[in-house]
């Protein structure tokens, strides 16, 4: 799947913030699995990946703030449906 088919799947004006975000999440991750010897967990990527979205939403345009905040609600719920989070 191209970017481009991605972000026309994903349907939304978001899509950008939640690439960057997800890249940022692994980012930090990663750093903490190499320098402070963390292991490898999805729930902590998921945690680093909410908080720095929850951040997002405090500088967010109010006219894209509803549409993130609803994904984010979305984005938690079928995360904590999923047996392997």
């Amino acid at each position: 799947m191209t970017r481009l088919e991605a972000r026309k799947d994903f349907n939304s004006r978001i899509f950008k913030e939640v690439v960057i975000i997800a890249a940022w999440a692994i980012w930090t991750h990663r750093n903490e699995v190499i320098f402070y010897r963390a292991h490898i967990a999805l729930r902590r990527w998921k945690q680093l990946f909410r908080d720095e979205f929850s951040l997002l939403l405090h500088r967010a345009k109010p006219t894209l703030k509803l549409e993130l905040q609803t994904w984010l609600s979305s984005f938690h719920h079928i995360f904590s449906l999923a047996s392997w989070a």
